[in-house]
């Protein structure tokens, strides 16, 4: 196994006032290939089949599970539960549990910006016979998270801590694995119309303006609301509906979401990202485990 070798110390710890000693391992020391494997064609790039470990590859191209460590030290991989590309089935169980309950994304009772209200923890939703805490609050995105989805589109109110009330109009209530991530475009890099080829995909501020310059050609990132405009000042150049979240949320006509990237998609694109690994070749692992031993000295 990986930590066998590692060096064994000392690792103090209290009962009551005193104090005494365990042994362990010191999994902490940091080790890494020689500049001669990495300089060479000693690596080859492999996908993850679906619900497949370190283990399992380590088996297939060592011939010992016992070798898994070597696939974790060569892709950098410290945490082999989350730093490993996920099964789909346990990536599925793993967004329904980290986003739990639902996201509501509301303007204020006039239809316009509400981001400059803190609706943090110990507040509470209402709308008519239902009330819940909050269980999360993101003011760009004008998004409260819930735990039910027992309210639905319309007038609510929020209760601060003091006992205060402010009037909400909820506009879109969707289950929290489904609510926006972050927003994001794709644009050239270059000229306006794109003629170098290249493309970046940037992620924007979701009350930025989104002009009809997007739905073109995606050239222009657009421009942050004035402060004055975030503070509820007169005179705003830039209306709620042609931001990003007012368009999402359609605060005027239909929905756009096509610029929205939701918590399953992330969770889903970084799981993805993952798949494609470096394995060392069969050929230096001789080579290899000679070296982890040198610098643990063993």
């Amino acid at each position: 196994m990986y930590f066998q070798d590692f060096p064994i110390v000392p690792y103090p710890y209290y009962m009551g006032d005193k104090k005494a000693y365990a042994i362990a391992r010191n999994i902490i020391r940091r080790v890494a290939f020689s500049d001669e494997i990495n300089n060479s064609a000693a690596f080859l790039e492999y996908s993850i089949k679906d619900g497949e470990r370190p283990e399992h590859i380590a088996n297939r191209v060592y011939g010992n599970s016992n070798n898994h460590w070597i696939i974790l030290l060569t892709n950098n991989i410290v945490d082999p539960y989350h730093g490993w590309c996920k099964s789909q089935t346990t990536m599925e169980q793993y967004i329904q549990k980290k986003y739990s309950g639902n996201m509501i994304y509301f303007s204020d009772a006039a239809k316009g910006f509400t981001y400059n209200f803190a609706y943090s923890s110990g507040c509470l939703l209402t709308q008519g016979a239902n009330s819940e805490p909050i269980t999360s609050y993101r003011e760009t995105f004008c998004e409260l998270g819930v735990q039910t989805p027992k309210f639905s589109v319309g007038e609510a109110a929020v209760t601060l801590p003091s006992g205060a009330t402010t009037a909400i109009y909820i506009r879109k209530i969707v289950p929290a694995y489904l609510g926006a991530n972050h927003f994001s475009i794709d644009r050239p890099t270059g000229t306006v119309d794109g003629s170098n080829g290249a493309l970046e995909t940037p992620i924007v501020d979701p009350l930025a303006y989104q002009s009809s310059d997007y739905e073109g050609y995606g050239a222009v990132v657009g421009c942050a609301l004035p402060a004055t405009t975030r503070g509820g000042a007169t005179g705003a150049t830039v209306e709620f509906w042609q931001t990003y979240i007012g368009k999402y949320m359609g605060v005027s006509g239909s929905e756009v979401t096509d610029y929205a990237t939701s918590n399953y998609q992330y969770e889903t694109d970084s799981n993805e990202a993952k798949r494609t690994i470096k394995i060392l070749s069969p050929v230096f692992l001789n080579q290899a485990l000679k070296e982890l031993k040198s610098v643990l000295g063993v």
